[in-house]
């Protein structure tokens, strides 16, 4: 690939990542250069996919741009050395607004994330699952098993931890039921956090076979009150992503040194959230919870400083918690 064409790329992905003010670009810069530059390229993919997904135009629109950017993608992952970039056919025929420009996107990000894709052999199966997840959250917004709510949180969550620690580089063989938890820890944390939010947009996540057994019905979710039996369902799903994390947290064990610091903070920027949501479960009712700013200063400083970062303990004390939770839970239902 030219050189200039692939440097103006990694320049578009990390403008991208830079301008998404999102703590998760910052957290980039606890990863060597090369590295850095490769978790730009799989978060703009990601933020582009889902501002297609997230924008206001007509659904059939939408579909019809993710089914192209799907295609597009598949068309630059797959085949060996340098190649040009592909575009799928019939881009043509997709109208564009001045927000959406599909052939630039592909332009600008495509070859930074093939040539990122390639050296740290991140399979295309979880980069097209990114888009899968983007556009099933087009078609469903009510899931009735659990089950179900797992595959969504595998494909817009998991997929893209486990391409993440293809950059960050890990010791064979992967523990992968460990990595996928992971994924559904933080995007259950997600759901529990955005319950207000994802009402007013008329969307429930949480799964109906689940908040059912509650005595709660739809309406319940879709209009959030304080209620003895919304804090109870919470409480439930709360206690299952707590679980996940504990699953997701083995994967450190098989990470390499330089992608441990960037794991460990988000895991423990994410499992404070959900240990914030348990604390006060009748808060998402009405707001998005977040953690305050003395906590995101404490989480950064632990990691960015590195006699901090050393003394953290391993694993988190986190662990030991849900340990003795799940020990009490056994011995009450003795």
């Amino acid at each position: 690939m030219d050189p200039k064409l692939l440097a103006s790329s990694y320049a578009a992905v990390r403008r991208i990542s830079r301008r998404s003010g999102s703590s998760f670009y910052r957290s980039f810069w606890l990863l060597p250069r090369d590295k850095r530059d490769a978790m730009s390229a799989l978060y703009a993919f990601a933020r582009i996919t889902d501002d297609l997904g997230d924008c206001s135009e007509p659904l059939t629109l939408r579909r019809s741009w993710l089914q192209w950017w799907r295609q597009t993608t598949a068309m630059n992952l797959i085949g060996d050395g340098p190649q040009p970039i592909r575009l799928a056919d019939e881009v043509e025929k997709l109208s564009t607004n001045d927000s959406i420009d599909l052939v630039r996107y592909a332009n600008e990000i495509m070859p930074a994330l093939r040539h990122a894709a390639d050296r740290y052999q991140i399979p295309s199966r979880y980069l097209l699952e990114i888009v899968d997840g983007v556009m099933a959250d087009q078609q469903k917004n009510r899931f009735d098993t659990f089950e179900q709510l797992e595959h969504y949180c595998y494909l817009v969550a998991s997929a893209v931890g486990i391409a993440c620690l293809h950059i960050w580089g890990f010791r064979s063989p992967l523990p992968m039921q460990s990595a996928v938890d992971c994924g559904l820890a933080f995007q259950l944390t997600n759901i529990l956090r955005d319950v207000s939010e994802d009402a007013a947009r008329g969307r429930i996540y949480l799964p109906r076979q689940h908040y059912e057994q509650h005595g709660l019905e739809e309406d319940d979710l879709l209009s959030p009150r304080r209620d003895a039996r919304l804090r109870c369902l919470l409480l439930d799903e709360a206690e299952r992503a707590s679980e996940l994390f504990q699953s997701g947290w083995r994967v450190w064990d098989s990470l390499h040194e330089d992608g441990r610091p960037m794991f460990s903070m988000m895991w423990r920027t994410y499992r404070k959230l959900l240990q914030r949501i348990m604390d006060d479960p009748d808060a998402v009712v009405t707001r998005r919870v977040s953690l305050g700013v003395r906590d995101r200063i404490g989480i950064v400083s632990n990691h960015f400083v590195g006699p901090l970062y050393r003394r953290l303990p391993v694993p988190p004390l986190e662990l030991a918690v849900d340990d003795s939770v799940a020990l009490s839970n056994r011995d009450n239902s003795a």
